[in-house]
């Protein structure tokens, strides 16, 4: 489900608009999908948080992308999850049920949303005082540094 039309969101006493959207990057050495999130306090459209969060960042963040990376916005946009290799087990018996647990992180979820602006406007986002926006483009980290809420709804 795509995300283009600006939704609201109240944090605090502040109201703040925000999408998400998928993209591709032209430049890639390992992936082109993007999921990015923009952010405005309402107001201040000159100010916006940006977030991209590029597969193409899992050669930074993990060692062997083959056992685990973060996979972005395939099949589902703004959706980001967390795939963790197994070997198959033998006679094609399935895992136990909690072993087959995988993280999801919904961008388009306003909780998920919310975290963001909590953690970045206590960090480095002044959406009232700056005049440029604050880009992060290496956001695919901070799904492992900001505790967000998890699963599809």
């Amino acid at each position: 489900m795509t995300k283009n039309k600006l939704r609201k969101i109240k944090i605090a006493n502040d109201t703040y608009l925000w999408k998400v959207n998928h993209s591709h990057l032209e430049n890639f050495t390992y992936s082109k999908y993007v999921e990015k999130v923009v952010v405005y306090l309402e107001g201040h459209k000159k100010s916006p948080l940006r977030l991209l969060f590029r597969e193409e960042d899992n050669l930074a963040l993990k060692k062997d992308l083959k056992k685990e990376k973060w996979c972005v916005g395939y099949p589902d946009t703004g959706v980001i999850w967390l795939y963790t290799y197994k070997p198959p087990l033998p006679n094609n018996e399935s895992y136990p049920i909690e072993q087959q647990k995988t993280i999801y992180i919904n961008l388009n979820r306003p909780a998920v949303i919310a975290k963001f602006i909590t953690y970045f406007t206590k960090t480095q986002w002044k959406p009232k005082k700056n005049e440029k926006p604050l880009i992060i483009e290496n956001a695919l980290k901070f799904l492992e540094i900001i505790k967000l809420p998890k699963g599809y709804k």
